[in-house]
């Protein structure tokens, strides 16, 4: 699986913690490790779109506690930039270490399903931050003696299988293929402007005028997310064909989306 293909299957949304917020400490990180939490609430609609909400509410800011990450079967909410310090693992080692990814664990989620998305997340983290898997991923429980994540920790061989599947998700990603970098760009479905070529990690600013949609993959039959202004800078993080993944917030770690690169131009 390329690298544009797994942030499509991740369904990544960023939905960051307010700037300024007490449990935002704003704090330089460089991670070197992965820490895996499960949200320890199985009330129903528990889901992650709740946690990212809870984490921007007035009880996540008296209790200063903030995480990176939030997962469950439908997708990944990213609350924090992985350069920035967490208040998740509950010492100061921990926190000022590692990224942290909560897994949701409410009555209606495909269990299966949730744990397939969050090791192809740590996988694609991991390829990010350059850190190696299984060796960089740890539980909670590793800084604070907490038994979390206590999903994976009461479950027989639990974590054991959590770590193969964070394994074997990091063995068949691969990054982007030079063939899928065209130098022209093409028209789809009645959409039609004009741009330039794109290229990664660049700044591009939005040329529709009408506004441009961010597509959940890179083609008209994926599902639209949201609709791009004109004169939006976005940044382009890779490719897909004539498709771009661009990342809003600007930080090069996370993509939110695809838009047609012929509706982009460089600067």
């Amino acid at each position: 699986m390329q690298l544009d293909q797994a942030f499509a299957e991740l369904n990544l949304v960023q939905d960051f913690i307010p700037l300024g917020n007490s449990n935002r400490p704003g704090t330089r990180l460089v991670p070197r490790l992965i820490t895996i939490h499960n949200t320890d609430n199985d009330s129903p609609g528990a889901n992650a779109a709740a946690h990212a909400k809870y984490q921007k509410g007035e009880d996540a800011r008296r209790r200063k506690v903030s995480w990176h990450f939030t997962v469950d079967d439908r997708g990944v909410f990213q609350s924090l930039p992985t350069n920035e310090v967490g208040w998740h693992a509950g010492t100061r080692e921990g926190n000022s270490s590692s990224i942290g990814i909560e897994i949701c664990m409410h009555p209606e989620m495909n269990v299966d399903a949730a744990y397939q998305r969050a090791a192809l997340l740590v996988a694609v983290m991991a390829r990010r931050l350059g850190v190696t898997v299984p060796a960089a991923v740890v539980q909670h429980h590793h800084w604070s003696g907490k038994h979390c994540p206590r999903v994976l920790r009461d479950k027989p061989h639990g974590w054991d299988d959590f770590l193969q599947t964070i394994a074997h998700s990091s063995n068949d990603l691969r990054d982007i293929t030079a063939p899928d970098i065209i130098a022209g760009h093409d028209h789809h479905e009645g959409e039609t402007g004009s741009g330039a070529p794109v290229g990664a990690s660049e700044e591009f600013t939005v040329i529709a005028r009408d506004g441009l949609r961010v597509r959940a993959g890179p083609g008209t039959d994926f599902d639209i997310k949201s609709s791009l202004a004109f004169g939006t800078k976005v940044v382009v993080i890779s490719h897909s064909g004539a498709w771009a993944m661009v990342d809003l917030n600007g930080d090069g770690i996370g993509g939110d989306g695809f838009v047609h690169s012929a509706f982009l131009k460089r600067g």
